[in-house]
C-alpha cells in the first residue's frame, strides 16, 4: 500500500523538483522521496529479466551513453529506464509508514502516475524551458567528468540536451492529456515563488 497522501512532483531535469521537495517537506514535516537518492541501490538489485534496460545501460560507460546512440535511441530507452526504475520506486513507498510524503523524480512520468491518484493525492509536473534547463545543467560540475568520458564532449553535452529538451516536451504532453498540472520554469519565477505555487497546488498553503 502506498502511503497517502502523496505530493508527485515529476517533470525534467533542472526545474527545482529537488530543491522544492526538500523546501516543501521541510517547511511542512513531510517525508521526502527522492528517486534519484535511491538510484544506486536500485541498480545494484536489477536483473536482466526484470530490468532489462536498466541493466543494458547501466553497462554502457558514457561514450556509450551520450556519444554514440542516435538521440532518438536515447530518448526511448532513457523513457523505458524510467518506467523500470518506477516500478522499483513503487516497491519502496510500499514499505513505507502510511504518513504524508513529498515524492519527486523524473521517474514519476504522468502516464504512469496518473492510474495511481486518488483523491488526497495531489501531483504537478515542471518542465524547463530549453535554454534555462541548458544553462542550469552548464553550472552543474559534475557534468563535465562525465562528458570528459566521451570522445566528444561538445557533442555529447548536444545529444544530452536535445534528449532532455524532447524528453519536457513528452512529460508536458501526456499530463496536459491527462488534464494533470505544469509548472513551466524558465527562469521568470523566483525560486519562493514557484514554491509558493506548489503549496497552493498541493493544498498547503493557507492563503
Amino acid at each position: 500500500m502506498i502511503p497517502k497522501p502523496v505530493y508527485w512532483i515529476g517533470g525534467s531535469a533542472c526545474a527545482g523538483k529537488s530543491t522544492l521537495a526538500k523546501r516543501l517537506a521541510a517547511k511542512y514535516g513531510l517525508r521526502r522521496y527522492a528517486c534519484d537518492e535511491h538510484a544506486d541501490h536500485h541498480l545494484r538489485a536489477v536483473s536482466p529479466e526484470s530490468q532489462p534496460v536498466m541493466t543494458r545501460i547501466s553497462a554502457m560507460d558514457m561514450n556509450e551513453v551520450f556519444y554514440k546512440r542516435e538521440v532518438e535511441e536515447q530518448l526511448a530507452s532513457y523513457v523505458e529506464y524510467l518506467n523500470e526504475d518506477f516500478q522499483l520506486v513503487l516497491r519502496d513507498l510500499a514499505q513505507m509508514a502510511d504518513a504524508p510524503v513529498v515524492v519527486e523524480g523524473n521517474q514519476l512520468l504522468p502516464s504512469s502516475v496518473a492510474p495511481l491518484l486518488r483523491e488526497e493525492d495531489r501531483a504537478i509536473w515542471l518542465i524547463p524551458g530549453e535554454a534555462f534547463q541548458r544553462e542550469q545543467y552548464s553550472r552543474r560540475e559534475w557534468i563535465h567528468g562525465i562528458l570528459q568520458a566521451t570522445e566528444d564532449p561538445e557533442a555529447a553535452f548536444g545529444n544530452w540536451m536535445r534528449r532532455d529538451a524532447w524528453f519536457a516536451r513528452r512529460v508536458k504532453q501526456e499530463a496536459e492529456d491527462r488534464k494533470l498540472s505544469v509548472l513551466e520554469v524558465d527562469g521568470r519565477l523566483s525560486l519562493e515563488q514557484n514554491l509558493a505555487l506548489l503549496e497552493r497546488h498541493f493544498g498547503l498553503s493557507p492563503e
